[in-house]
């Protein structure tokens, strides 16, 4: 096959290349195929790859066929490779058997498959593997050449041919001897029709007794008729394991709550039970390491450890299995009685299915909001308020987002500083005509004062008060932050109650503004802004970042202000106007109303807040207000403005610091707040009242069940309760108990308005001397709000089953088995009994021997001080209550020692009842020596009547 082609006709197929010389190439390596050879000035030929490809296709889509080059690229072996030739055999290896002096030499057969090649006189051996014979067998010589004895050659060696292999030869392969028993069936006829000679019949292979010692060895042992062991529960058991959580609380001095998890392996009944980590101790990983635990016992049965099975069978006990795990019961530990608070979802359904119901503990609304983080320390003035509770809450204080917002913010506003003219406040004389310049740093909130100087007027300018963050004085009606009534956040509870950071908002003009140090809480002065140059003013109405509120807002923002401080009841206020309750007020009547508000604020003088100017009033009229087709005129949602006031009202210090604290167990209510308050702060509106309404197609009051749940999901509020807490929500507001939500006093509640009760409630303490409480186990609200319910504490769940466990139930016998017990371990040893002995006897004057109930009571008392002794004070109690009936009552010092650390209540019983016949009260001896009065009167007058008369006579029979 010719092919020629010019190079730039050819496309680039692969296995084809150009030949710059294609007379050499012919010369060195023959082609099968026919290749032209035209003259070297015409078209380039193209000689293919040694390959065997058939075909290669090329780009245009055509294939051309490849030249043909079998046996060219073969190897010479692979061309000429004959079959081997195969030969089984074995080789006989020396064993020592036995050990020691018993030791003796043993033959093991091995055998092999030996493989010859013809060809070039290679040879190959194969031992086949054994299973767990313990050889390394397999390839026992790789191919290679050997030569054997010849005395005809030169060299006395040659290689091997097929004519010295034959079945019963011994055959010497590098100094090893192999013994050939037989040959496969195309070597046999190899020999036959090639060599002309057959080779013997096959002969069996020696046996040295090994394998038959082998299989005896693997045959399984017969069990025995009558000795199996039945399976038991084992494999018809479930492979779950329950889990609980628990808690427990040691009820000795200083003793402390543990939380714990306990697993029930149901399985095989045994127990772990592991230590939930917490701050400020070591982490203990298991309290109890998986075993079977017996019931009521205070020691450790000997055996019982790890996960145990019936092999390890301890009758005698009485073992806790799953139907003891009941939440609300205890267990006991080995002494310890620990409390099963609740259980996860899979044990409450692995439980419904064998009938049991759980139902975890009922907790306290503060518990259902998770474990409290560490309690930190007031602010103290010096830092910032941040920084103070990050280091508060970990060693290791972490950048929080706030600290990532005020970076942002800082980046955003850096070097901007707005300026603003004030003059003093109620000043008089020359102080009348000082000016100063106030200068406000927005990237970081800070606040500095400058006086500029004037000439020849004696005051000196400069800077009047140094840059830092200050905060806006805010006092609550009839309540000054100072040492007396320490309300404010300043350090001894000095400062406003309602004082906050200044805002650059607060510096409008006409405002006034009065300074307080955050880290005295003193009020410095206050200033009234008269004016601020244009920079200030462009950067107030562009700057949407730094100034996001509308003017509706600020307004607003004034007159929470202003309300909040005089402690006004606004929300109440505006339902007295409301006569028909219809919650809404036409045009004038709100009008009138605010008005009304802000004139009795203005007369309490509380705080300087300039009242609003008709033209803002009118547009709180246009924000809230809409028009009404059944009176005509444009009426006032005056709940949606007491809403967002609410929103917008300064908090107290001491709510803010219990909240940054996480000191509170909020109600429902008051969490819908906190994310209100949330959104708020970010978006400036609060429609959780609108998007309610905008469902009330007919205007009622009233929605369903499902569009309560969809303004639920609309505002977040999915995220703080689950849909059982949000049922139990509705239910509280379902006046009219057909199933339908009364979203008005739902949001009234969640709306506090009446800033008198809000501002008492958090307040804080009034008097000089009164603790503040931070983090009371109630919140300050909850007896003016409704909550979904609450229950006890884990702590008080403890208490209640410690005081039962103490008790026993009311069983006097087992007290004072308890009691006596452990007044043995703490006292029954020599020194200390001894030294209770000396104690007793120093107070024995008359050396009677005896003991009374004050003694005994200091003996103790002195003896545990001296020896540092753990005594429980109430089996101290419980055992002086028993053998002291009263303070005169004597019992000898030796018996009452000996009966107590005999540890025997009968004998303690024996004891009491002997000292209470020897006991003689002082008023019936009074009334026996009596006796002779009657007797000198020769029984003519009775001095006694009644029940004395009846023991007088009992006395004398006696």
């Amino acid at each position: 096959m010719d092919v020629t082609s010019h190079s730039f006709d050819m496309p680039a197929v692969p296995g084809l290349r150009r030949d710059p010389n294609p007379a050499f190439y012919a010369s060195r390596r023959p082609q099968s195929a026919t290749i032209s050879r035209p003259s070297t000035a015409g078209p380039v030929t193209l000689r293919p790859l040694q390959s065997t490809w058939a075909t290669t296709s090329g780009e245009m889509g055509r294939s051309i066929p490849r030249p043909s080059t079998a046996g060219a690229s073969r190897p010479k072996w692979e061309s000429t490779a004959a079959p081997p030739l195969c030969f089984f055999g074995f080789f006989s290896e020396p064993v020592a058997q036995g050990g020691g002096n018993d030791t003796k030499m043993g033959t093991r057969i091995r055998p092999v498959k030996i493989s010859f090649y013809p060809t070039d006189s290679s040879i190959t051996i194969d031992e086949p593997k054994t299973k767990n014979s313990g050889l390394p067998q397999g390839r026992f010589m790789r191919r290679m050449k050997c030569t054997i004895a010849d005395e005809g050659e030169p060299t006395g060696k040659r290689a091997f041919n097929a004519s010295d292999f034959s079945v019963g030869a011994d055959v010497l392969v590098n100094s090893r001897s192999f013994t050939i028993t037989d040959a496969d069936p195309a070597t046999r006829r190899h020999f036959r029709e090639e060599l002309g000679q057959a080779l013997p019949p096959g002969m069996a292979i020696p046996d040295d007794g090994y394998k038959a010692l082998r299989a005896s060895r693997g045959i399984p042992k017969k069990k025995k008729e009558g000795v199996s062991k039945p399976k038991g529960e084992y494999f018809n058991k479930d492979p779950l394991v329950l889990c609980f959580k628990c808690a427990y609380q040691d009820d000795k001095l200083y003793g402390e709550r543990r939380d714990y998890l306990l697993y029930y392996y149901v399985l095989n009944d045994t127990i772990e039970i592991k230590e939930v980590a917490a701050q400020g101790r070591h982490n203990f990983p298991n309290l109890l390491r998986r075993q079977k635990l017996p019931k009521d016992s205070f020691y450790v049965p000997n055996g019982i450890g790890g996960a145990m099975t019936e092999d390890n069978n301890h009758s005698e006990y009485d073992w806790i299995t799953w139907r003891d795990m009941i939440c609300g019961r205890s267990l006991n530990i080995y002494g310890r009685k620990v409390l099963l608070v609740s259980c996860d979802n899979q044990s409450v359904a692995w439980f419904a299915k064998q009938g049991i119901v759980q139902k975890p503990l009922k907790l306290s609304v503060e518990e259902t909001e998770g474990a409290a983080g560490p309690k930190v320390p007031a602010y103290n003035g010096y830092g910032s308020e941040d920084d103070l509770y990050a280091m508060g809450a970990s060693l290791e204080p972490k950048i929080i987002d706030r600290k990532l917002e005020d970076f942002a913010r800082f980046m955003r506003a850096k070097g901007k500083v707005l300026r603003f003219l004030a003059r003093l406040v109620d000043a008089a004389g020359q102080d009348a005509d000082r000016e100063f310049v106030i200068n406000y740093f927005l990237a970081t909130d800070q606040v500095s004062v400058y006086e500029p100087p004037i000439r020849n007027s004696g005051i000196v300018g400069g800077l009047f008060l140094g840059k830092g963050r200050y905060k806006k004085f805010i006092r609550a009606n009839g309540i000054d932050g100072e040492v007396e009534t320490p309300v404010g956040g300043g350090r001894g509870g000095r400062g406003g109650a309602l004082s906050r950071w200044i805002k650059p908002t607060d510096f409008y003009l006409n405002a006034l503004v009065t300074f307080e140090m955050p880290s005295t809480g003193s009020k410095l002065f206050t200033l009234e802004v008269t004016g601020y140059d244009d920079y200030t003013k462009k950067i107030m109405m562009s700057d949407k970042d730094e100034f996001p509120q509308s003017a509706t807002e600020l307004d607003v923002a004034r007159l929470s202000e202003k309300f909040t401080a005089t402690k006004l009841p606004i929300r109440a206020i505006f339902h007295e106007c409301d006569k028909f309750g219809s919650r809404l007020l036409n045009a004038d009547a709100f009008k009138q109303c605010v008005r009304d508000i802000e004139k009795e604020a203005d007369e309490a003088g509380t705080v300087k807040i300039y009242d609003l100017p008709d033209s803002e009033l009118d547009q709180l009229l246009t924000d809230f207000g809409t028009f009404s087709e059944e009176e005509g005129c444009q009426v006032v949602h005056y709940d949606d403005l007491v809403d967002l006031m609410v929103l917008a009202a300064p908090r107290t210090a001491r709510e803010y610091e219990r909240d940054r604290q996480g000191t509170f167990a909020f109600s429902v209510e008051e969490r819908m707040l906190k994310v209100i308050r949330t959104h708020f702060e970010t978006a400036g509106t609060s429609k959780l009242r609108q998007s309610f309404r905008a469902n009330d197609e007919e205007g009622s009051g009233y929605i369903n069940q499902e569009a309560y749940k969809t303004v639920l999901r609309k505002h977040k509020f999915h995220l703080i309760m689950t849909e059982r807490a949000a049922d139990a929500l509705r239910m509280q507001y379902d006046t009219n108990a057909d199933g339908t939500l009364n979203y008005n006093a739902m949001c009234d509640a969640i709306h506090p308005g009446d800033f008198d009760k809000y501002v008492d409630a958090y307040i804080g303490p009034k008097k000089y001397g009164e603790t503040p409480t931070i983090g009371g186990s109630k919140n300050p609200l909850a007896s003016t709000v409704k909550t979904a319910g609450e229950g006890l504490t884990t702590e008080e769940y403890l208490k209640n089953m410690n005081d039962d466990n103490f008790t026993f139930s009311g069983d006097m016998q087992r007290q004072l088995t308890r009691a006596f017990n452990s007044f043995s371990s703490c006292f029954a040893r020599h020194n200390r009994k001894k030294q209770m002995r000396k104690h007793m006897t120093a107070f024995d004057i008359y050396h009677t021997g005896t003991v009374t109930r004050a003694q005994f009571l200091s003996t103790i008392d002195d003896v545990t001080a001296e020896f540092f002794i753990d005594f429980d004070k109430r089996d101290r109690d419980l055992i002086i209550d028993y053998f002291f009936s009263n303070d005169e009552v004597k019992i000898s010092a030796d018996k009452l020692l000996a009966a107590i650390c005999s540890r025997d209540p009968k004998k303690a019983k024996t004891l009491r009842e002997e000292s209470m016949r020897k006991h003689i009260d002082v008023d019936k001896q009074f009334m026996v020596v009596d006796e002779q009065r009657s007797r000198d009167f020769g029984g003519t007058l009775n001095l006694f009547s009644g029940p004395v008369a009846e023991y007088t006579t009992a006395a004398n029979q006696h």
